[in-house]
C-alpha cells in the first residue's frame, strides 16, 4: 500500500478565531500555497483516493487536491483533528487501496511514527508524507517527507 498523509494548508489564525473551529477556513495566501504545491506533486502523487477531515480547512485542501490529482474525494470523521488515535486511525485503513489521507496535526505526524515504528513525523502547512508497506504497527517505510518549503525550492519557488 502507498499511503500519502496530507496537511491542510495555512488556516485563519485560531487564537482570533472566534467560531467553531471545524469551520475555520483556509486563509488566502494558504490556498494559493497549498495549490502551487499540490500542483508540483502532481506527477508524483499517485493514489486511489482521498479521504479527508471533514474540517473546512482540510476539505479545502483535499478539494484542491483532488482537483489537481484527478482522484475521487470522501470525508471521512474519523480523520477530524485528534478524533481518534493512531492504532484506531490505522485499523480503518486497507492495503489494497493507496490512498491520500488529509488531516490534521498532531494526527498525521502520530500515524506516520507508529506505521513506520518510530518517533512522530511532524508536517508542515500542506506537507505531505510518503509511505509504503502495510499499515501495522512499524509496517510501513518512510519513502519521501515532502515540507513546502523543499517541494518550493526544487521548483525554483522558494
Amino acid at each position: 500500500m502507498h499511503l500519502w498523509l496530507l496537511r491542510h494548508g495555512k488556516a485563519e489564525d485560531r487564537d482570533r478565531w472566534t467560531g467553531d473551529d471545524a469551520l475555520r477556513p483556509l486563509t488566502k495566501a494558504g490556498v494559493e500555497h497549498a495549490r502551487r504545491v499540490i500542483d508540483l506533486l502532481n506527477a508524483w502523487v499517485v493514489a486511489t483516493e482521498i479521504w479527508t477531515s471533514p474540517y473546512l480547512r482540510a476539505r479545502q485542501t483535499a478539494e484542491i487536491a483532488a482537483g489537481e490529482w484527478k482522484l475521487p474525494m470522501r470525508e471521512k470523521a474519523w480523520l477530524a483533528a485528534e478524533a481518534v488515535d493512531a492504532p484506531t486511525m490505522a485499523a480503518k485503513l486497507t492495503a489494497r487501496h493507496d490512498l491520500v489521507l488529509v488531516g490534521h496535526e498532531p494526527d498525521l505526524g502520530v500515524l506516520a511514527g507508529w506505521l513506520t515504528g518510530g518517533n512522530p513525523i511532524p508536517l508542515k502547512k500542506a506537507g505531505l508524507c510518503h509511505l509504503v508497506g502495510e499499515p501495522t504497527p512499524a509496517g510501513m517505510e518512510l519513502h519521501a517527507l515532502l515540507q513546502p518549503k523543499l517541494v518550493l525550492g526544487l521548483a525554483g519557488d522558494a
